[in-house]
């Protein structure tokens, strides 16, 4: 027979063996715990007293405070918990019955396997915020808008985002389903009026109709309230959801056509107005017109015919607005773009026409284009507004026919006063979408050829495929057979360029005018693609890399350099919200234009304005050198990073060479100035788009050196062309400048 403390002390030993040894432990050390997480205060529990007088010899245990030690995790806790710790020989606050218990557990205790996956524990203390801390948003967070759904064969990204916004169409088509069948409201109104109050005489029947007419139409108008809602946020999702892509597409048709991005946006900003205007509800309310020709039927017959004669008319009447409106709208939207591309080229240098006196000539010519856009527009209003005049005239001829055919009708006993007016009512809102649709329809062609644009532009300019992320580039340039034609043009430019540039060189392209040597800056950045042949870093094609990724291993300084709008800072840090102010005076010192900024107003926080106007030439071209540095890239492009510097800009630029040979990074510098020549280890000669000469400098200018009037003779013969390239052209030497020529084709080995 077991007495009570014995079955306490079973009831302990099986309280115990249920909670592992890792109890055990935390008993036998009080003061540790396995992980971190909030402190637990153990409240002290008084000894328990046995149903017998004698009290079970239970020494009080101390008031431990359980906490987890700084620095160690869960995980650490969760394998502690799957492997079988010794049990301490002696716990001294615990009972000699319980200790033996404990420490027969843990002998025979198997090990439990560790889950492949550890288990997410939830944490007190990370699930109480600070006052001061925000609620932070989860990592997969969905941008606004719904994602895009799969791109069916054929179908354009356009029509893929609005089938992307179907619920929000499905919403407004039953909120237009509701709103039309509660137009039926006033002609149903008139019509128990005229037949039932009017002939009755009962005053409660008209209360009643009144209280259920006001309810209806409030309802009426909460539907509508909430349809226009529903369509401006629709028009405002297609728009977050195609503008990324549209300004990336339109980025890239720039590189080609200058001016193609702010045409994209306009087009994207017509759809979107559209889309989110009223011109969708009145498509929506469209299809209803065939049904309310079928009420006006079940009316009386007579009156469905002529509302139906009418509703022909004015829907002729909506197609011939169509026709004659197209083509005004597109040349009218043509001539105003030409128009702002104009005005946009005036402020760009509008130096050039006020020193000059061109302002007055150059606004004729803008007045011109202006004028024709006015022109096309004025032509395309009128035909739609006496298309939009003839429909409302019908419309309204139409409903008093209606009245007329309703009152013989009426005269014979066929129908009711009540009914000549509903069916007139109801006429008049089955003409509504129609004449509406007449209206809009000069936004309906704006919003089509826009869309038609964007189309076609994200169809020719696709979305780049994902590349495998390659490890960060050495700077080591391989050029092979490399031949670049005009994208636009489609006209051979460079042929069979051959060269290298390893890390810590600086090869200077060299060459008279028109060569190819922008050309070449371009192709080497990215900018331009290749005709054929490659562009190799560190052993893999340009192809091969992320362009965004590649982007921040290459600085590039354009020939005609622009800055932002924005800070000096903004500027050099190419606008990464991750950019610290020690990488941007970084960069600033190593194009040694650290002092320059200094001196402006406000430092690196200058506001440069639109095109970086407020600074000189030279300013421009010296913190494009440090943009250009920014994040220490591998190689850069500088395509006439002298061009509008003075002496000072000079030893400048000649210091930060030095600095980036002794970085190690690879530069092509291309440069007419001789003094450029100072600062390469290697020449690339180029002629009329042909590597005339490459090799080290001091080998190529003993070339030159070599070729004088022999070379002169030499170069009158004529010289095989290269394969689809242009025809060479015999080298003649320029003043100051050395020449290449027929000698100079051999290209010395590095």
């Amino acid at each position: 027979m077991t007495g009570p403390t014995d079955n306490r002390d079973a009831d302990a030993g099986a309280r115990v063996g249920g909670n592992t040894a890792l109890l055990a432990r935390r008993l036998a050390n009080p003061g540790q715990g396995p992980g971190p997480g909030p402190r637990l205060r153990l409240k002290p529990q008084p000894p328990r007293q046995s149903h017998n007088s004698q009290a079970m010899p239970v020494s009080p245990p101390p008031q431990p405070s359980i906490s987890r030690l700084p620095g160690s995790s869960q995980d650490e806790s969760r394998s502690e918990e799957h492997s079988a710790p010794a049990v301490p020989a002696s716990l001294p606050h615990l009972p000699a019955d319980i200790t033996e218990k404990l420490e027969a557990f843990a002998a025979n205790r198997v090990p439990l396997p560790a889950p492949e996956k550890p288990l997410a524990v939830p944490d007190p203390a990370a699930a109480t915020l600070k006052p001061d801390e925000p609620p932070q948003q989860s990592a997969a967070a969905a941008p606004p808008g719904r994602p895009l759904p799969q791109q069916r064969h054929g179908e354009s990204e356009i029509k893929v985002a609005l089938r992307a916004s179907r619920q929000a169409f499905i919403g407004i088509g039953v909120l237009s389903l509701l709103i039309n069948l509660l137009m039926l409201t006033g002609p149903l109104f008139m019509l128990q009026v005229y037949d039932r109050v009017m002939t009755s005489g009962s005053m409660s029947t008209l209360i009643a109709l009144s209280a259920m007419t006001a309810l209806l139409y409030g309802m009426t108008g909460f539907f509508e309230y909430v349809r226009t809602r529903i369509v401006a946020r629709a028009g405002v999702e297609i728009d977050q959801r195609l503008s990324d892509r549209i300004f990336k597409a339109s980025l890239r048709r720039s590189l080609y056509n200058k001016g193609a991005s702010v045409g994209a946006l306009r087009d994207l900003d017509n759809v979107r107005q559209f889309a989110s205007g009223p011109a969708p509800t009145t498509f929506f309310d469209a299809p209803w017109t065939p049904i309310y020709l079928l009420v006006i039927f079940m009316v009386q017959w007579a009156l469905g015919i002529a509302a139906t004669l009418g509703a022909v008319l004015i829907l002729a009447i909506a197609l011939f607005s169509e026709r004659t409106a197209r083509k005004p709208l597109a040349e009218a939207n043509k001539a105003s773009f030409k128009g702002l591309e104009m005005a946009d080229s005036a402020q760009r240098n509008v130096e050039a026409l006020a020193a000059m006196g061109m302002v007055d000539a150059y606004r004729k010519r803008w007045q011109k284009a202006s004028g024709d856009a006015l022109n096309w527009q004025i032509l395309a209003s009128d035909r739609v507004g006496t298309t939009a005049s003839i429909s409302k005239t019908v419309r309204l001829l139409m409903q008093s026919f209606m009245l007329a055919i309703g009152a013989a009708l009426a005269i014979s006993g066929d129908i009711s006063a009540g009914s000549i007016i509903a069916g007139t009512i109801i006429f008049g809102r089955a003409l509504a979408p129609v004449e509406q649709a007449v209206g809009q329809w000069k936004s309906f062609v704006k919003a089509r050829e826009s869309f038609q644009k964007l189309a076609t532009l994200l169809k020719e300019e696709p979305e780049p495929p994902v590349r495998t992320a390659l490890p960060p580039p050495k700077g080591h340039i391989a050029i092979a057979n490399l031949r670049v034609a005009s994208p636009d043009t489609r006209k051979l430019i460079l042929a069979n360029l051959n060269f290298v540039v390893k890390p810590g060189e600086v090869c200077a392209v060299v060459g008279p005018s028109a060569s190819g040597k922008s050309t070449l800056a371009r192709t080497l950045v990215g900018i331009w693609p290749p005709f054929s042949g490659t562009i190799a870093i560190d052993g893999a094609e340009m192809k091969q890399w992320n362009p965004e990724a590649l982007g921040r291993y290459i600085g590039y300084l354009p020939q005609d350099v622009e800055l932002f709008s924005g800070t000096v800072r903004d500027n050099i840090c190419r606008f990464r919200e991750d950019a610290s102010d020690e990488a941007v005076i970084e960069a600033a010192e190593m194009a040694h234009a650290h002092e320059l900024i200094l001196a402006l107003p406000q430092g690196y926080d200058t506001q440069l304005g639109s095109f970086g106007t407020y600074l000189s030439a030279g300013q421009r071209q010296r913190i494009g050198l440090a943009r250009a540095l920014f994040g220490n890239p591998v190689f850069l492009v500088l395509d006439e990073p002298n061009a509008n510097l003075d002496r000072i800009g000079d030893e400048a630029l000649a210091s930060a060479l030095a600095g980036m040979k002794k970085r190690g990074q690879a530069v092509v510098l291309i440069s007419h100035r001789v003094q450029a020549m100072a600062y390469a280890d290697k020449l690339l000669y180029l002629e009329r788009g042909i590597q005339r000469a490459f090799g080290p400098q001091a080998e190529v200018m003993e070339m030159f050196r070599q070729a004088g009037p022999a070379g002169k003779a030499k170069a009158a013969a004529p010289q095989p062309a290269a394969a689809n390239g242009p025809p060479p052209q015999s080298a003649k030497p320029a003043a100051g400048n050395p020449s290449g020529d027929a000698k100079c084709a051999g290209q010395p080995s590095t």
